[in-house]
């Protein structure tokens, strides 16, 4: 069957409108990003927002990034489907708490920057403990690279006094201080009195495994997943140690 010229030219201007709309949403986020150099502080501002990730969050649907502060941060690599968080540290690896860790029967969703959800699932973990709370868990396939996955933060990123973005399971973003790191590989949070309050939070249960980032660069690096509540605590991945562990694992996976 022939199609009209008049169906081609309408097949056309979608094509147009929707790669215009994916170009502007583009160019706001590199925008937005270039801030990300300044520091947790600087993508703040004067922002008195709490935080949130999502406008609205379906698991496996299309999602709405919330237009707030968070919006210069690239998420994407955040599985926040289920309590037992995952985060993504290569095309086909996720980090988790090794106490909390998200079955083979549960779906890993990821939602790249225009809020399209990506499926995995765990095919097999390697568990850290007992001397990290770090379990690494292989996906069935690989992500796109419109998923973000997270270089690990180096010694110089994770000095004391430095902001970290530290993430919950409400899907919001909170910054706390590094206020210690020890020689066995965990680090520690604490909040700073001159922050507002709608970005600290006592982390509960629940919020196991769930990420912290430093910004280095402009970019983020992943820095801690929680073991601990209050400001939070957990393994330090700068650690060299634990880093090695970690690439020993994904290797064996």
């Amino acid at each position: 069957m022939k199609i009209s010229r008049m169906v081609k030219f309408s097949y056309l201007v979608g094509f147009l409108v929707v790669l215009a709309l994916v170009m502007c949403v583009d160019s706001s986020l590199s925008e937005k990003r270039k801030a990300l150099q300044g520091g947790p502080r600087m993508v703040l501002g004067d922002s008195k927002d709490r935080g949130k990730v999502f406008e609205y969050y379906e698991p496996k649907g299309q999602s709405k990034r919330a237009s707030n502060w968070t919006s210069a941060l690239d998420l994407t690599g955040v599985s926040w489907n289920d309590t037992r968080t995952c985060t993504l540290i290569s095309r086909q690896h996720v980090v988790m708490a090794a106490h909390y860790i998200r079955p083979s029967d549960v779906p890993v969703m990821f939602h790249d920057d225009v809020g399209t959800p990506h499926e995995r699932y765990i095919i097999t973990v390697k568990s850290l403990a007992p001397q990290h709370d770090v379990a690494i868990g292989k996906l069935n396939l690989p992500l796109p690279t419109g998923v973000k996955h997270y270089d690990l933060a180096s010694p110089a990123d994770a000095r004391i006094g430095n902001d970290a973005l530290v993430t919950d399971q409400t899907k919001h973003i909170n910054i706390h201080q590094i206020r210690m790191r020890d020689a066995s590989g965990r680090i520690g949070f604490a909040y700073d009195l001159a922050l507002p309050v709608q970005v600290k939070r006592n982390l509960v249960v629940g919020d196991s495994g769930n990420p912290s980032f430093i910004l280095s660069g402009g970019d983020l690096k992943l820095l801690e997943t929680h073991t601990f509540g209050g400001p939070g605590s957990g393994p330090d991945y700068s650690n060299s140690l634990l880093q090695s562990a970690i690439r020993e694992a994904m290797n064996g996976l």
